[in-house]
């Protein structure tokens, strides 16, 4: 099967969180779901705000 580096992105960042969470319990698994989560939100927000600057300007 052909994979395109898109693909091959995706599932090199599936492997790095299954490494980082595989010893994880449910709790902690929880947790590291809803930081991670939290930190997109925030980073959304930038880029949000540094675009409308960039369009008022």
């Amino acid at each position: 099967m052909f994979e395109t580096s898109a693909m091959k992105e995706l599932h090199r960042i599936q492997e790095e969180i299954y490494e980082e969470t595989k010893d994880m319990t449910p709790e902690e698994l929880i947790r590291y779901f809803e930081e991670t989560a939290k930190k997109v939100e925030r980073e959304l927000e930038e880029l949000k705000k540094k675009k409308k600057k960039e369009i008022i300007q």
